[in-house]
């Protein structure tokens, strides 16, 4: 099978540093190449990916670090997202089925087609979505759907990573970690808080743009001058194992529905539990008691956080790994592709098939609507 996986202009694949997305999208292409497909990477340039690479632009341009800047950053993007077109459209002879992690399919719906939705679903994007209901979607967890039944969800796939590049430690130090976007949707002002009124050490290390503009100054830089106060930026892949490997526990006060956090599952790689607000995908990730607490606010997480301390590590890694990996992701993946090609009648669709059949192909591969707070809590428990 030849799939075209889609990525956005801002990020290297894999990343250099942050770059959730980006990650996913390394090891799905890891994962394909390993299963026997052919899979073709449309994404910024210096990427540097095992498979056939289609640049849609010379080398990522990132996200810019103030507002100002936004305006002609986002006109850059639709120059690119017009090139990515032309090129994707270059390429569907050669394809079977094209596989966007944010470009817009709109163009391409009459072709075998999938996009995985890895970003919330708020306000602000709910007109986008709506207006593109003739495609196909998968999301990163079921409480994503919630936000907007009514799109034409084939299933939910989720994220994984390669487990083997992440070590185990059962004896960590004396801190905590937070990793993760510095703005107002993380919350990090809130880790900082407690673990002030703990009494102990947190190190903080995640990406910083517009999005953290006025935020930062506001409410982070007033505590990093304080001892117990580790601030160290963006970091790469090495240094963010260290950092979530030796953590007493990891901090994740997400303040919106959060569609995956791949924090929580890289830390639980490390063994490591994960105190989270129960918001989002959170009850999906955690298996609340045994690695990780749910709590409604970190006012109730500094009353519950000694339970985190006291958890079981190699069980957490164990339960991590065999759950959430690479390889369990692309096997779903292959899946959803097989299900969406053989609801199309043959390869040369995408040229003869008229548009009316296309509401009967979406039809025929919908999903019924997400069941509400669905968890992994009840899932079969490795043996450790």
């Amino acid at each position: 099978m030849r799939i075209a996986v889609v990525a956005g202009p801002y990020i290297p694949v894999p990343p250099v540093a942050y770059g959730g997305t980006e990650g996913i999208i390394y090891h799905l292409i890891k994962g394909l190449k390993e299963a026997g497909h052919e899979p073709i990477l449309l994404g910024p340039g210096d990427s540097k990916v095992e498979c056939e690479l289609v640049p849609i632009c010379e080398q990522a341009i990132y996200f810019p670090l103030s507002h100002k800047s936004l305006k002609p950053h986002q006109k850059l993007v639709e120059t690119i997202n017009k090139q990515t077109k032309k090129q994707l459209s270059r390429l569907l002879p050669r394809i079977d089925i094209i596989h966007s992690h944010g470009f817009d399919l709109s163009s391409f719906s009459h072709f075998p087609n999938l996009t995985t939705i890895h970003g919330p679903i708020d306000l602000n994007g709910l007109s986008y979505y709506l207006k593109r209901r003739n495609l196909l979607y998968v999301t990163v967890s079921k409480n994503q759907q919630e936000a907007l039944p009514l799109l034409n969800y084939i299933g939910t796939v989720y994220n994984g990573e390669d487990p083997k590049k992440f070590k185990l430690v059962q004896q960590p130090d004396d801190y905590v970690s937070f990793l993760g976007r510095f703005d107002r949707e993380k919350n990090p002002h809130l880790a900082i808080q407690l673990a002030l009124s703990l009494g102990i050490k947190i190190k903080l290390a995640g990406k910083i743009d517009y999005q953290a503009e006025g935020y930062f100054d506001e409410a982070i830089r007033p505590y990093l001058k304080h001892p117990l106060v580790e601030f160290l930026g963006e970091i790469g892949f090495k240094e963010k194992i260290e950092l979530l490997s030796h953590a007493r526990c990891n901090l994740h006060p997400t303040g919106f529905r959060e569609p995956f956090g791949l924090d929580v599952l890289e830390a639980a790689y490390c063994g490591t539990p994960t105190l989270a607000i129960d918001r989002g995908s959170m009850p999906e990730l955690i298996e609340d008691g045994r690695t990780g607490i749910l709590v409604e606010d970190f006012v109730e997480g500094y009353h519950q956080i000694e339970q985190c301390f006291a958890m079981e590590r190699k069980y957490i890694s164990t339960r991590a790994k065999t759950l959430f990996n690479y390889t369990a992701m692309t096997t779903s993946y292959i899946k959803i592709y097989n299900r969406i090609l053989s609801a199309y009648p043959e390869r040369t669709l995408s040229r003869h098939t008229p548009w009316r059949r296309l509401p009967q192909i979406q039809t025929q591969l919908r999903l019924t609507p997400p069941i509400r707070k669905q968890s992994l809590s009840s899932a079969k428990k490795p043996v450790v």
